[in-house]
């Protein structure tokens, strides 16, 4: 948590497939594999690849390095909008959060209206 008190969150959660709209991968798309509220940073899948060096252990007695996806800005990700009739599908969009009438929040699709779902 942040230092006032209050609870951070970001526009895209985890599970979502996002678009990369700025930077090296602008126009890749992947699923956000974690999400870091404080530092406004996710991770998404294949995008950012960096290498990782394993120091020798008696599990690792080679050592070696990997390939692991490292953070980037939530600003540099939009969500793909999922919905069939939406004339912005398969496309990156923006969201708004609403209130419905039962009192529950949910994101919504800027361009068509419809609540985004949640991904398990």
């Amino acid at each position: 948590m942040g230092g006032n008190g209050k609870r951070k969150s970001l526009h895209v959660r985890q599970g979502d497939t996002v678009e990369i709209v700025a930077g090296n991968a602008r126009g890749a798309r992947g699923r956000v594999l974690r999400t870091m509220p404080d530092d406004n940073k996710v991770v998404v899948e294949g995008i950012n690849m960096v290498w990782k060096h394993l120091q020798r252990t008696r599990q690792n007695p080679r050592g070696g390095r990997m390939q692991v996806e490292a953070p980037i800005d939530a600003s540099n990700v939009m969500l793909i909008c999922a919905n069939r009739q939406c004339e912005k599908n398969d496309r990156p969009v923006r969201t708004r959060n609403e209130v419905s009438p039962e009192g529950t929040k949910r994101r919504v699709c800027v361009k068509c209206g419809v609540p985004v779902p949640r991904v398990e």
